[in-house]
């Protein structure tokens, strides 16, 4: 449903669809909440501002003094943290509070193509979501750290899932370039999952129409638990959420990716697996330990053909830039081998990320030492171009996508 009107003199556009409700004044704001009344998103004025649940603000802008030389140099982000981020909030519940007066005080406000102004329902959801000011954010925000542990980050396509936690931390933990898993490692019993999952449901409510359309299951290496409490965890999310088959997704790395078996990938899919995410990271072996990764690209190129062979679609990550200069050679090479190893086809995902030297990790460190320089950025497009050229498909190729770990809020 769209309506439009006037506030406060400017045009204005109210939308609800069956995930979220919209309001557009002029031609230089949008917000978006979910149907839980959360706030996810504010474009202002060129602007973009990605709320997480955690009540943390990706701010997205385009430099246009950078932008002639690549598209990716002009893109600039960087986090707001929730204190200073709330006064995003406050302002979007009293534009909101101020649409919703309108329709109140001239119910002809706002109107449908058809001269129908809008329906009790649509605005019962927008005083929910005018509700979610400075303190109900905050509210919030706290309510999500008793449910959730820190999310590290997801793929791209899955930042709006709904994100369970059957494991803590990384069942390996390192790799030289990651900062994101530091709890140790730890698979959850199902009974303490089937908490948490329930705990997360009831937390979300109409939010679940935003987040639901597939599950993540977490954290870093969820399908390392073993098979029989996999199983466990397939069942919990069929029982809380009353879909058996709901989609799932989930990582594994490519050295406990291969114990099990295409039977065991085929039972998961049965059950709603649906891809599992792989970091190939790169196919040069001397590079993966140099970056103290735990898999061969052997052990990759197995582990994914495997999952295929259960039935499971796959993402493979490919990093950009990582080993600099000094590996560059082999990286490109090897990679291309494994990936055309692995045999993707269209349903399928071949994400490309550029490395991002995180400070306090170990790799900057090991560069240094090593005197592996970074590859600037037209060495890093010259690499991309280089290993999607070389790749070869026997069908349809798999989705390519760029994969920024700097651009994921949940």
């Amino acid at each position: 449903m769209v309506f439009r009107g006037r506030i406060h003199h400017r045009p204005a556009i109210l939308s609800i669809k069956d995930t979220s409700v919209s309001l557009a004044v002029g031609s230089d704001w949008i917000a978006a909440w979910d149907l839980g009344g959360r706030l996810y998103s504010l474009w202002k004025g060129g602007h973009t501002y990605r709320r997480g649940l955690n009540g943390r603000v990706l701010h997205k802008w385009r430099d246009e003094a950078m932008a002639g030389r690549s598209p990716y140099d002009a893109r600039q982000r960087v986090y707001i943290e929730e204190a200073s981020a709330n006064p995003l909030v406050q302002e979007t519940a009293e534009v909101l509070r101020a649409a919703i007066a309108a329709v109140r005080e001239h119910p002809r406000a706002f109107v449908d193509t058809l001269g129908a102004h809008p329906p009790a329902e649509l605005l019962a959801v927008l005083d929910r979501c005018s509700r979610f000011d400075l303190a109900a954010a905050t509210a919030d925000a706290a309510r999500f750290r008793q449910v959730f542990s820190p999310v590290g980050i997801l793929p791209p396509d899955q930042y709006l899932s709904t994100v369970l936690q059957a494991t803590e931390g990384c069942s390996f933990g390192t790799c030289s370039f990651c900062d994101l898993y530091h709890e140790r490692y730890r698979v959850k019993s199902a009974d303490e999952f089937l908490r948490h999952a329930t705990a997360v449901r009831d937390y979300l409510g109409d939010s679940i129409r935003l987040r639901g359309r597939s599950v993540f299951l977490g954290a870093a290496n969820a399908l390392a638990a073993p098979m029989p409490r996999l199983l466990e965890f397939f069942a919990v999310i069929a029982a809380v959420f009353d879909a058996p088959g709901r989609p799932v997704h989930a990582f594994v790395d490519g050295f406990t990716g291969a114990r099990k078996t295409a039977v065991d990938y085929a039972a998961l899919c049965e059950r709603g697996l649906r891809r599992v995410y792989v970091g190939l990271e790169s196919g040069y072996d001397p590079l993966l330990a140099f970056v103290r990764k735990p898999a061969s690209r052997k052990q990759a190129v197995d582990t994914v053909r495997t999952i295929k062979a259960g039935g499971v679609f796959v993402g493979v990550i490919v990093m950009i830039g990582l080993g600099g200069q000094r590996f560059a050679a082999g990286h490109v090479r090897d990679t291309i081998a494994a990936v055309n190893d692995m045999r993707l086809g269209p349903n399928d995902l071949l994400f490309f990320s550029d490395l991002v030297e995180v400070p306090g990790t170990a790799y900057p460190l090991l560069a240094a030492a090593e005197d592996v320089g970074p590859l600037s950025l037209d060495e890093r497009l010259e690499q991309l171009r280089a290993i999607r050229e070389g790749l070869v498909f026997e069908g349809r190729p798999p989705q390519f996508a760029r994969y920024d770990v700097r651009e994921f809020v949940y």
